[in-house]
C-alpha cells in the first residue's frame, strides 16, 4: 500500500480500515515533526506534538475534502498544534535549537573543531544567534521562513499550507529574512 496515493490510503480509511493511516503516519512523519521541532526546540514536546497531530488528522480525516494535497492539509493542523503549544507554555528564552537541524537544513556550512576552532567558535556563535532570531520573529512569518527555507517547500505549498496568496507568502518569506537581518546586525558586525 506504500505506492498508493494519499487520495486512496484516505478512501481505504473511511470504508473503515484503519490500519491504512499508518501508511499515511510512515510517509510523513518525519517532515511533520522537523516542522514542529522548528517550532518548540525540544525533541521532547516536538515528539509528543507530531502524535498529537496525527491523532487530530486522524479524529478530523472526515473534514478533509480534498481541495488540496493531505500533506498541506497535516502541516497546517501541525503549525496549528505548534503555535497552539506554544501560546499556552509560559514565556522562555529561547537560547538554542538542535545544532544539526539548522546545519542539515543549509544554514550554516558544516565544521570540523578539529579543522579550526576559531572558526567553529565563530560557527557556533552566529547559529545560536540564528536560532534566537528565529525565535523572535512573530508566528506569521516564522511559520512562512520555516516552511520556506527549513523545510525547501515551494512558494505555491507554502501558500496553500497558510491558505493565503503567494504574494503574502513571498512578502512574509522576505519580510522575515530582513528582521532576520536586522536582528543579527545588532549581534554581528556584518560586511
Amino acid at each position: 500500500m506504500t505506492g498508493c496515493s494519499d487520495e486512496s490510503i484516505i478512501e481505504r480509511i473511511r470504508s473503515g480500515d484503519i490500519d491504512a493511516f499508518g501508511v499515511l503516519v510512515g510517509k510523513y512523519q518525519d517532515r511533520i515533526y522537523n516542522t514542529i521541532l522548528n517550532y518548540v526546540n525540544s525533541v521532547e514536546e516536538a515528539t509528543d506534538l507530531a502524535q498529537e497531530t496525527f491523532v487530530k488528522a486522524y479524529s478530523g480525516l472526515h473534514r478533509f475534502n480534498g481541495t488540496s494535497a493531505f500533506y498541506t492539509w497535516l502541516y497546517r493542523i501541525a503549525i496549528n498544534t505548534a503555535i497552539d503549544h506554544l501560546r499556552k507554555r509560559p514565556a522562555v528564552r529561547i537560547d538554542s535549537l538542535d545544532d544539526d537541524r539548522l546545519r542539515d537544513a543549509g544554514f550554516e556550512p558544516a565544521a570540523s573543531l578539529l579543522d579550526n576552532p576559531l572558526h567553529a567558535l565563530a560557527l557556533k556563535e552566529q547559529r545560536q544567534a540564528l536560532r534566537q532570531a528565529i525565535g523572535l520573529l512573530s508566528d506569521k512569518l516564522r511559520t512562512a521562513l520555516i516552511l520556506h527555507d527549513v523545510e525547501g517547500l515551494s512558494q505555491e505549498e507554502v501558500a496553500e499550507i497558510l491558505k493565503c496568496p503567494i504574494g503574502t507568502v513571498k512578502s512574509r518569506v522576505s519580510r522575515a529574512r530582513g528582521e532576520l537581518r536586522n536582528i543579527l546586525s545588532k549581534s554581528f558586525e556584518w560586511k
